[in-house]
């Protein structure tokens, strides 16, 4: 097949290595993978997994002039299939593709419209104008889980049109010992000067707005000014989170005015190869998103089966699935609760040596694996291009 992935960002993120991991898969089995992006740190990824890359922006929402140059390249190149990412790349390729000349067109948006957060009148009218273009032109709008699906389909978005499809990890990456865990852990430490029996509550991921990053925050000074945490607890208590964004500034600044500076360490960006590291290095994970198509990195914490509090989100639970503890999405003082218990329970069991959660890394292995994750998707490619036949 040839197989084009069309995105309007090359930044670091999660949609972004989505597209990395079905790049590298779908040309590990055999098929030719063309990419149209704007320049960016993931572009010179997509080419060094063999992608044919097309440096491409879309400038307006729609853009007539970006139309044309996708309907000339899927007719001159004769692309099998269409593959489309977020709202601009979506709306702009199914215009292109109405009339041109491949086979079949699957989009994409990973965190539903409604749960953007954005102008509520601008999210009124971008959900029924991909609603309208998409039950009218693509042939699958995929859908990260079925709690996800369930929103699409309240979004207006006819229930044949989804096809859920799960993201998937690289397990290889967290084989790792429980030495090198801890090597790790003593090098991150080490690179930020945090004291060697601290204990760490960790975060990972860009610092934007629907991350929850000012909640969480908000939420660690909080667990610090809790009555019932030791001076010394206090203390040896650091909150590390481990990444960059366009709110970086603003968390920083927070966490100045609360006073908690010297216990928050932000890393800013970092390399892929690190993210083990910074992992490894977490007595506890912390992921108080707004908003998430899927939360991939909470399958990365469960493969290592780092204790984890996270939002109640729909989707969260039913990635997590009993593996994690929750707080209501929001609310910080819940959050700065939910904190302290898992502290004191985690606390307890690194006496005895083990405290990581059982049975989490077999769950992820069993349904969140690549194999998995490419083989639904070469599936699916493969099942829209039977029925144009």
């Amino acid at each position: 097949m040839k197989i084009l992935y069309v995105l309007n960002s090359s930044k670091y993120g999660g949609m972004e290595n989505h597209v990395l991991d079905l790049v590298r898969e779908m040309k590990k089995r055999g098929h030719d993978i063309f990419v149209f992006c704007p320049q960016g740190e993931m572009l010179k990824k997509y080419e060094n997994y063999g992608a044919l890359v097309t440096e491409k922006y879309i400038k307006k929402d729609i853009d007539f002039e970006f139309i044309e140059n996708l309907r000339k390249f899927v007719n001159e190149k004769e692309i099998d299939i269409v593959h489309s990412h977020e709202l601009k790349a979506v709306c702009n390729s199914l215009i292109a593709c109405r009339k041109g000349k491949v086979k079949a067109v699957v989009t994409h948006t990973h965190t539903p419209i409604s749960e953007w957060q954005i102008n509520p009148l601008k999210k009124f009218f971008d959900i029924k104008i991909y609603s309208h273009l998409v039950n009218k032109y693509s042939d699958a709008e995929i859908a990260l889980t079925e709690s996800k699906k369930k929103v699409k389909i309240k979004e207006g978005i006819k229930e044949e049109k989804l096809v859920v499809i799960p993201n998937g990890l690289d397990m290889s990456e967290f084989e790792i010992s429980d030495e090198k865990k801890s090597e790790y852990k003593k090098e991150i430490k080490h690179k930020f000067s945090i004291p060697e029996e601290a204990f760490v509550f960790g975060n990972m991921g860009r610092i934007t707005r629907e991350k929850g990053h000012e909640i969480l925050i908000k939420a660690f000074a909080d667990f610090l000014n809790l009555k019932n945490l030791s001076e010394y607890d206090k203390k040896n208590s650091y909150l590390l989170i481990a990444g960059g964004g366009v709110l970086e500034d603003k968390i920083r600044d927070l966490a100045k005015d609360l006073e908690i500076e010297k216990n928050v360490i932000i890393t800013g960006k970092f390399e892929d190869e690190e993210k083990i590291k910074y992992l490894s290095s977490f007595d506890i994970f912390l992921f108080p998103t707004l908003a998430e198509g899927f939360g991939i990195v909470l399958t990365e914490s469960l493969s290592l089966g780092i204790p984890t509090v996270c939002s109640d989100l729909d989707v969260l639970k039913e990635v997590g699935d009993g593996f994690v503890s929750f707080f209501k999405t929001g609310d910080e003082k819940e959050l700065a609760n939910a904190m302290l218990n898992e502290y004191n329970r985690v606390r307890d069991l690194k006496k005895s040596g083990d405290f990581f959660i059982s049975g989490a890394k077999e769950y992820v292995k069993e349904n969140y694996s690549m194999e998995k994750f490419a083989e639904n998707y070469e599936f699916l490619y493969k099942k829209l291009l039977e029925k144009k036949r």
